[in-house]
């Protein structure tokens, strides 16, 4: 009886915990020397975590690694294109997506950059496009995002942006419990352990 209120409290505490809004806050800054960071916050503040160094530190790995880890992407590739055949595995990942999406809210999305091209033409051309897109973003979306063309003749990407992005994690797990034990995620799963199992034989 002790064991199974304990299980339903501990049930209740996670799902509690799920409940309180993750932030994501990105700063980014070309201008001199590039920087780039990436926030996590959680808890109101409580918990925060830096994601801008994950990946930073790599070693350069022998010819061979590289040719076998070549050899292992496009194997990987294979099975990734016969995974997705799997009847209404498509219109899962759909609604797992399209219902992540609605979950996030943007409290913040700002971008001052300047773009050139190093050609004149080329960067004429690319703002004859981008043009008509800065209007309809400034006109519709309450953000502050501004591209503007550079002339100087050297090819760059300069200027700043910065973004806050807020979700709830249960909203988020409640779509990807719906994802990975819907009945095409459950053939395509294993048809993957099939493929490992003959990979290993």
């Amino acid at each position: 009886m002790w064991f199974i209120i304990a299980l339903v409290s501990l049930a209740a505490l996670v799902a509690l915990l799920l409940c309180i809004p993750v932030e994501l806050i990105l700063r980014a800054n070309t201008a001199g020397k590039p920087k780039f960071n990436l926030k996590l916050v959680w808890f109101f503040g409580l918990f925060k975590s830096d994601l801008s160094q994950f990946g930073r530190k790599s070693r350069k790995k022998p010819a061979d690694k590289l040719e076998k880890q070549a050899t292992n992407w496009l194997q990987s590739i294979r099975v990734t294109w016969d995974v997705l055949q799997v009847k209404g595995l498509l219109e899962q990942l759909r609604r797992f997506v399209v219902r992540t999406v609605r979950s996030i809210r943007i409290r913040e999305l700002a971008a001052n950059l300047k773009v050139d091209l190093e050609n004149p033409a080329d960067t004429g051309l690319l703002f004859a496009f981008i043009a008509p897109l800065n209007l309809v973003i400034s006109y519709f979306l309450p953000y502050s995002i501004k591209i503007e063309p550079s002339f100087t003749g050297e090819s760059l990407v300069a200027g700043h942006a910065n973004a806050n992005i807020r979700l709830i994690p249960i909203q988020v797990a409640a779509s990807l419990g719906g994802l990975a034990f819907s009945l095409p995620a459950l053939r395509a799963t294993k048809k993957m352990v099939l493929y490992k199992w003959k990979r290993k034989r």
